[in-house]
């Protein structure tokens, strides 16, 4: 154990001295590892960053919405859903359902929609309403009514609503487009009550790939099958199916460009291990007669190498998220985004591996050369 300690302390202390005599041999690979890992970095992260630039503008525009309309086959009958618990919890969507009660006028000479909701949903509508849970109309903000008490035309007879604004990305408002006067079911008469169709907007809370938001749109369609209902279900899961099959084929190109790079550094490391092997083969050799297994030869450059090349790629990625915003806006011209390390990461592994690999690569000389017979060496 203690000649393993004092073998291995003059192995690391070898290295250091062969550093500071020859500066040039670690300065290359540095400098080697460390701009074609941020080259690689902003290559790869450009892919990444075009992505979620491309997804994020899908989502804001109702990409991970699935919108669904469920008509009764027969007039006495009404669309079931579950309840919005219930799908949370099955499908991990967030939901609105409101049910069709007819139109109203009003006081401009628009129209609005008028909807119902169920029981099981009013803790979720409630607090969209007027505070004493009368009929409230909802718009977007840039709505020709201000808010408060309106008049509107209901059924031939004129009624007060309450008027009051919600955001456009409200996942409410997705459902009532621009406008739209939700009031409790209870406060129509049974044959308005019974409405003519249903609508439900579902927002995937984890919109990770196109199976994400197919399961919801599966789930629904069965939904209408089994409730013997007509109806649709909208989603944009064929146009995320596009964008995964333009992923597909930019995986392809990742690896050939990491492939590209491993054979730089593969081949700079390969040259610099054997060179300086040879330089020092007399005296490894000499331990080798006195005792020491190759092994240990070996794993002092391979251990060298995982030094260099991982503190030099891990500068690189210093850097890289460092300037990043610089790097994004001036060389690649995506705009003002940024990428977190959570979303660079798999890039990151990529080229670690790539890089772990040439390292091993490198090492295969100095196996067959720590291998050579003692007598042909020292003769």
């Amino acid at each position: 154990m203690k000649s393993l300690i004092l073998t291995s302390l003059y192995l690391a202390k070898d290295t250091i001295h062969r550093w500071f005599s020859r500066v040039s041999s670690p300065l290359a690979r540095v400098l080697v590892v460390y701009f074609l890992g941020l080259c690689a970095l902003c290559s790869l992260g450009s892919y990444a960053l075009a992505t979620k630039i491309v997804r994020d503008k899908i989502i804001s525009r109702g990409g991970d919405l699935v919108l669904v309309t469920m008509v009764p086959s027969r007039a006495s009958d009404c669309a079931h859903l579950p309840t919005a618990a219930e799908l949370e919890e099955l499908l991990d969507i967030e939901t609105y359902a409101l049910s069709s009660a007819g139109s109203a006028r009003l006081q401009n000479g628009q129209h609005a929609s008028v909807y119902t909701f169920d029981f099981d949903r009013m803790g979720q509508c409630l607090p969209h309403m007027a505070a004493s849970g009368g009929p409230t109309l909802l718009q977007s903000p840039d709505g020709t009514l201000p808010p408060g008490p309106a008049d509107v035309e209901f059924m031939g007879e004129q009624c007060t609503v309450f008027v009051r604004n919600l955001p456009e990305n409200h996942l409410l408002m997705r459902l009532i487009h621009s406008r739209g006067i939700i009031v409790q079911a209870d406060s129509l008469p049974d044959k308005q009550a019974r409405h003519s169709f249903m609508r439900l907007v579902a927002r995937v809370r984890h919109l990770e790939n196109t199976e994400s938001i197919l399961r919801v749109e599966r789930y629904f369609k069965n939904l209408i099958r089994l409730e013997q209902a007509n109806g649709n279900v909208i989603s944009a899961s064929r146009l995320l199916e596009e964008l995964d099959t333009v992923l597909s084929k930019q995986n392809l190109c990742r690896m050939a460009f990491c492939l590209g790079i491993s054979c730089i550094v593969g081949i700079l490391l390969t040259a610099l291990a054997g060179m300086e092997y040879r330089q020092n083969e007399y005296i490894y050799t000499l331990m080798k007669s006195f005792g020491i297994h190759p092994i240990m030869l070996v794993g002092a450059f391979i251990v060298e190498n995982i030094i260099i090349v991982g503190a030099s790629f891990a500068a690189a990625v210093v850097t890289f998220m460092h300037f990043q915003k610089i790097i994004v806006s001036q060389l690649l011209k995506l705009g003002n985004y940024s990428l977190s390390l959570e979303e660079i990461l798999p890039e990151i592994h990529i080229i670690s591996i790539t890089l772990g690999v040439c390292i091993l690569i490198s090492s295969i000389p100095i196996i067959i050369a720590a291998h050579r017979d003692i007598g042909r060496v020292l003769k």
